[in-house]
């Protein structure tokens, strides 16, 4: 558990700094603006998805407070990379 932790700490903190980097630096314009709409249209649905599948995995499998609390953490450093390599992609793109 605490490896999965760790992991997703630093994903996090990477794509947390990334995210500001870019809207500090590139972010007020249109062209910044329009990156950041379109990775927040991909990040979005992992968002819902990831209620889902949290609803689902905690009622089928009746799992304890520490499984609960990885899927959490793993789902959060997803968003947040998915989030900082879309605005990545995106940014090369544009």
């Amino acid at each position: 558990m605490l490896v999965i932790q760790i992991i997703v700490a630093v994903i996090s903190v990477i794509g947390a700094g990334y995210y500001i980097g870019f809207v500090i630096a590139e972010g007020k314009d249109e062209r910044g603006q329009t990156i950041l709409g379109k990775s927040s249209q991909i990040v979005f649905p992992i968002i819902l998805l990831g209620f889902v599948f949290l609803a689902s995995y905690i009622s089928l499998a009746n799992p304890n407070v520490e499984q609960v609390e990885a899927v959490i953490y793993i789902w959060m450093g997803l968003i947040w990379g998915i989030n900082s390599l879309s605005i990545l992609s995106l940014k090369k793109n544009a």
